[in-house]
């Protein structure tokens, strides 16, 4: 069963999704630029966008559930596997 979600930033769930493109549209979601996210969740502007642009590889699980947290979501808000396609849900409040 593949989910959606919707959003203004479309991901199509039915292919391959990187981890990086889903912080990025749950950011823009939120209404939030890099710059706020940071003041929000403790973790460097400059990481949340090379998170974003793909220039970190293998990223810090801690600093990436901080920065999800920050905007109510869970660290399973990203968990992709090759089969399952998941899409983000918020935390409930």
């Amino acid at each position: 069963m593949t989910l959606k979600w919707k959003t203004k930033y479309p991901i199509d769930w039915d292919l391959p999704v990187h981890w990086a493109d889903i912080l990025f549209s749950v950011r823009k979601e939120s209404g939030l630029t890099r710059t706020e996210l940071a003041n929000m969740s403790g973790i460097s502007s400059n990481t949340i966008e090379n998170y974003e642009r793909k220039k970190i590889k293998e990223p810090s699980i801690y600093k990436v559930e901080q920065i999800l947290n920050a905007m109510g979501y869970d660290l399973d808000a990203i968990k992709v596997g090759d089969d399952t396609k998941v899409a983000p849900s918020r935390r409930q409040m």
